[in-house]
């Protein structure tokens, strides 16, 4: 089952690399069922399989880790099972409007994001 998600995931984030987007994937190992990405607006949306694997998928918006806020946003209250490009930028948008709420700083750009992302080695990115 985990290889079919893995799979989804893969075929999800090919279509968002169509539209724009920039996708990372956790390298080989078919148990790791998350990656990120890098929307058209420089924003980086982390995305897993929920933790009760059946329900869907998860997205947290990214930003500059803080004692007060941690280092992300879930960007839906439940999780969703398809991923389309409407919906990860509809999760981009209530990401966005809920980090504003917390007060949480945002990363000036994605190549910040990266520059600290202490186990970048460990992820591929997903071309078509």
């Amino acid at each position: 089952m985990k290889n079919d998600y893995r799979q989804e995931l893969i075929e999800g984030m090919k279509e968002l690399v169509k539209n724009g987007f920039k996708c990372f994937i956790k390298k080989e190992d078919p148990s790791y069922l998350y990656g990120f990405m890098i929307t058209p607006q420089d924003n980086v949306l982390y995305i897993q399989r929920d933790s009760f694997e059946w329900r869907g998928w998860t997205t947290t918006l990214q930003y500059k880790p803080s004692k007060k806020n941690g280092s992300g946003c879930f960007c839906f209250e439940e999780p969703f099972q398809r991923i389309t490009v409407e919906t990860i930028l509809e999760a981009e948008k209530e990401g966005l409007n809920f980090a504003r709420k917390l007060r949480a700083t945002l990363y000036n750009n994605s190549e910040e994001y990266l520059k600290n992302l202490w186990n970048s080695f460990d992820y591929e990115e997903v071309t078509n």
